[in-house]
């Protein structure tokens, strides 16, 4: 049973004037269904056209049966590459200013009671919109690796630990990580573009990008700013002999643990991708998810975006 103190905590929390109201999840609802439209039409009138365009020379050849399937990944990864790339521009156009972008001392200052504002808002639902989308379409289109369960699961736990941190307030911290993990992504998908259209140098820049950020972002600054901050700073402003306090500190820790633990099964991917570019001197190599060698050679990886987290 809780206690009247746990009671008011958890009012503070959810009640607050300008909080995070449930009803607000209605929303990424939306824009979930929102985006099959959007990849539709933009798969109809722009990608495909460009993706042929990008392969043959000329946006009305006739793609061969061969083609087919390199023209769906190469307008997949210009959907992913579009959306990656914009929601990347907006976090950092929201976070840049404010004083936490850079302190992780701030993360948690003033928090349950820190301002809410509405881009922060739109931002997270759209994101958690975005991952609800690709849940649906890793079932339903998208081709399937042999790492669908993982992705699977990651994108189950983004959409999780999103609306997570969202309801709890933490979404100061949860705008950073998301803004982590859509840079990686931008430069993977760009990778990946280059690759279905036999553009090797270009694949292969934008690959060491990615590893790169893959390995600052995701593999340093994540577990040693931001879950450092998670797991001390926080406590700060929680009362853990308060069962509703202890809940939200371990089981957001948890879900960050579980993420962490993604990215280093995809850096050894990743890694493994490094060695065989080096060994095939430069040319970015096979996706070794996809169990097959006649499929274009190239790490497909999503951290949602996150989150995205919540590739």
């Amino acid at each position: 049973m809780l206690n009247w103190l746990e009671i008011s905590r958890m009012d503070s929390i959810l009640s607050h004037n300008g909080s995070a109201d449930p009803s607000h999840f209605l929303l990424s609802i939306c824009f979930a269904f929102s985006f099959f439209p959007a990849r539709f039409l933009l798969d109809r009138f722009l990608f495909r056209r460009l993706a042929i365009w990008l392969l043959h020379g000329k946006a009305r050849a006739i793609p061969s049966r061969i083609d087919e399937a390199t023209i769906v990944k190469c307008s997949e990864s210009m959907w992913k590459l579009t959306y990656y790339a914009t929601v990347e521009i907006c976090a950092l156009k929201i976070t840049c200013n404010e004083p936490w972008f850079r302190d992780t001392k701030e993360y948690f200052r003033g928090w349950p009671h820190q301002e809410l504002r509405f881009p922060v808002t739109l931002f997270y639902m759209c994101q958690c919109g975005f991952y609800m989308y690709s849940i649906a379409a890793l079932l339903m289109w998208e081709t399937r690796r042999k790492d669908f369960a993982v992705m699977m699961s990651h994108h189950v736990i983004t959409v999780i630990l999103i609306g997570y941190s969202y309801i709890t307030r933490f979404f100061r911290i949860g705008m950073i990580i998301l803004a982590l993990h859509d840079a990686s992504d931008v430069f993977l998908e760009a990778a990946k573009v280059f690759k279905y259209s036999g553009k090797e140098l270009r694949a292969s820049v934008f690959f060491g990008l990615f590893a790169v950020s893959w390995l600052v972002l995701r593999l340093i600054f994540f577990p040693f700013w931001v879950i450092r901050a998670t797991s001390y700073e926080l406590v700060k402003f929680l009362d853990l002999s308060l069962a509703y306090d202890r809940l939200v500190y371990y089981v957001f820790n948890t879900m960050l643990l579980m993420l962490l633990v993604f990215h280093i099964y995809w850096w050894i991917l990743i890694y493994s991708m490094i060695m065989r570019q080096l060994r095939n001197r430069g040319r970015v190599g096979e996706d070794i998810r996809s169990g097959k060698l006649s499929t274009l050679l190239i790490l497909e990886l999503n951290l949602e975006h996150e989150w995205k987290i919540p590739d």
